[in-house]
């Protein structure tokens, strides 16, 4: 009878550690620093595959900004207002967003080397904010 007994108070100790464990790991905590990482990742990978295709450093070479920034519409969440800045080797050919009452942005820079025939290096800036 006293092993039976034993036996039920393991079972149950048992059983309540489970559920504990359940309970605290069912949803772990989400941090927003990962959520903009995680939006950092997309502007990036997107600027990525847009060099693969060419047409990043088209639209560089352009100073298009613009179509950059339509581009990049598949890859970034549309909740998220951005803007793209183009820079040479020296200043930048587009303008720059203004940030002043923006409390938090997160910007994405992406580099290219010139042409084949001419060095022209062109620095994309991708600005992000709205997040919040």
């Amino acid at each position: 009878m006293k092993g039976q007994l034993y036996t039920l108070e393991s079972i149950i100790a048992i059983l309540m550690m489970f559920f504990i464990i359940i309970f605290l790991f069912k949803n772990p905590p989400s941090s927003p620093e990962f959520e903009k990482i995680n939006y950092k990742l997309k502007a990036y990978n997107g600027l990525k595959a847009l060099e693969k295709t060419g047409e990043l450093r088209n639209h560089a070479i352009n100073s298009n900004a613009t179509a950059i920034n339509e581009s990049l519409n598949p890859y970034i969440p549309s909740f998220l207002t951005r803007a793209v800045v183009i820079f040479n080797d020296t200043l930048n050919l587009t303008t720059k967003p203004t940030l002043d009452n923006i409390t938090e942005s997160i910007s994405v820079t992406y580099f290219l080397a010139g042409d084949v025939d001419q060095y022209e290096p062109r620095e994309i800036r991708v600005y992000m904010w709205g997040f919040e």
